[in-house]
């Protein structure tokens, strides 16, 4: 079935070799979607309402944000100028090496948002040279600048220092519970995602619920329900739509699961 909501890829986009691609459009309106890829945007001109997962917000010059692929956004102009950004598509690959960094924020720490982010505009022009204009050492350029730009906005986004380093016999787990985060309206499976932790899925199941507190299933299908609600909050599709958008593939098992997890039929939207 296709995606009701809008879907941006980085095929698409034809992101080059680097795993990133800067663009500076002028916006007037872009309607309800999301992305295969991470997004960070820095605003140069321009004013505009800024909807991310249902919560409407603004945007203004000096603003920044970064979205993930389990985010969904809108974007609709204020006043006669358009909003004019550098809208950096990267590629979930290069993006989480530096997320991992960082400790690997959770689902419920993106996206990121940032007054006063204008000083670092020649930083977004800078990549935009090098990848535009690949030369000796661009790529491994590409990667520090973007690294710079991601810990200069979790700072200024508050984002929370972790506490002590993640033991690194836990890295592949961690990677495999931010596959899930980032993955989840595709059709996941243990096995699947057992394999990107490196480990036999029994094994894997244990762990996962180790780490998270959490069976895989009941993780996967969390994720999917909280999707679900955003949507029904900020958009006009319908119940359908939205149970295929979220990852569902049954009409009847997402109505019982939505009732189970919010007392509620998913037809009783909330705004």
């Amino acid at each position: 079935m296709t995606d009701p909501v809008e879907r941006f890829s980085a095929a698409a986009l034809e992101v080059p070799f680097a795993g990133a691609r800067v663009m500076r459009p002028e916006l007037r309106r872009v309607d309800v979607h999301w992305h295969d890829y991470y997004e960070l945007s820095l605003v140069v001109d321009g004013r505009a309402e800024h909807v991310v997962n249902g919560r409407v917000g603004t945007l203004g010059p000096g603003d920044a944000f970064l979205l993930s692929p389990a985010d969904f956004h809108s974007i609709t102009s204020v006043g006669d100028e358009p909003l004019t950004c550098y809208n950096t598509v990267i590629a979930a690959e290069l993006m989480e090496r530096q997320l991992d960094g960082l400790g690997a924020p959770g689902p419920d720490d993106l996206p990121w948002h940032a007054s006063g982010f204008d000083d670092t505009a020649s930083d977004f022009e800078r990549l935009r040279r090098e990848l535009e204009e690949p030369r000796l050492g661009s790529a491994r350029l590409t990667e520090a600048i973007v690294a710079c730009l991601v810990v200069e906005l979790a700072r200024r986004s508050g984002v929370a220092e972790p506490d002590g380093a993640p033991p690194l016999a836990d890295a592949d787990l961690r990677a495999a519970v931010l596959h899930v985060d980032r993955h989840f309206r595709e059709p996941l499976t243990l096995a699947g995602v057992a394999a990107v932790a490196h480990l036999s899925p029994n094994y894997f199941s244990e762990r996962f619920r180790e780490l998270t507190g959490t069976p895989f299933q009941s993780y996967l299908q969390e994720r999917r329900l909280r999707f679900a609600r955003s949507l029904l909050a900020a958009t006009t599709l319908s119940v359908t739509e939205v149970c295929h958008a979220a990852g569902f593939n049954s009409l009847s098992h997402f109505g019982r699961a939505y009732r189970r997890q919010y007392g509620a039929a998913p037809s009783a939207r909330v705004r």
